[in-house]
């Protein structure tokens, strides 16, 4: 009989399958009977996964993020003409200050020298900190000025520790660090010539000749001797 029954395709197919269930009972994929199981590994979501976006859609983030703010150079800065030239000293200093420029100084020039009303004394940390400060005082004369006043031109093209900028009403000078402290034209503008120890440094040669001049009062031109 039993061989019958093995014979049979349908019955067969039913045992094996029943024999099968109850060895291997199916897996419950409820998490509420994970068990340990749910405390040590994290179920992960669809939802909860992070938007990983290609080339060209970074792209366009970062484009829409920098066109929400413009950077305008000017901003804040008196870009009207001054009144007593196109720069009121005020407005320089302002301008300065914006390109962090170091050890801003200002003296008025005497009207007896019939120069110019100010002199602006600046330092920069590097060559390229001059040119940056000297190029932005001219972009910003440019927007000030009116059709008759001239764009300056500027002086030390090929130097590295000095640029200079006439303004009209204002002398501009931009000094290295080094150069600023050897030239000291602040205590020549601020002290005057008799105080300043560039201007009343003695020449060398005229020093050694006034301590010998007592040998040389007898002598007389070779002509005038008989």
């Amino acid at each position: 009989m039993i061989r019958s029954i093995l014979r049979n395709k349908q019955i067969r197919t039913r045992l094996t399958r029943s024999f099968c269930e109850k060895k291997n009972p199916p897996i419950i994929s409820n998490e509420s009977n994970l068990g340990d199981y749910a405390s040590k590994y994290e179920v992960f979501r669809d939802e909860d996964s992070e938007i990983i976006l290609d080339v060209i859609e970074e792209r366009e983030k970062y484009l829409k993020a920098n066109e929400l703010e413009t950077h305008d150079p000017f901003k804040g800065l008196n870009l009207e003409r001054g009144k007593t030239g196109v720069f009121d000293i005020e407005d320089l200093v302002e301008v300065l200050k914006r390109e962090n420029a170091d050890d801003i100084f200002v003296s008025s020039v005497p009207t007896k020298y019939n120069y110019v009303d100010f002199i602006c004394l600046a330092s920069g940390r590097s060559q390229k900190h001059l040119n940056a400060i000297i190029q932005f005082v001219r972009r910003v004369y440019k927007c000030k000025r009116h059709d008759s006043d001239e764009i300056p031109k500027f002086e030390g093209k090929n130097s590295k520790d000095w640029l200079a900028l006439d303004l009209g009403n204002i002398a501009l000078h931009v000094f290295s660090k080094q150069a600023r402290a050897l030239y000291d034209l602040d205590s020549l503008w601020a002290l005057g010539p008799e105080f300043d120890k560039e201007c009343n440094k003695k020449d060398p040669m005229v020093e050694m000749l006034e301590k010998h001049s007592i040998f040389l009062q007898d002598l007389k031109p070779a002509d005038v001797i008989s």
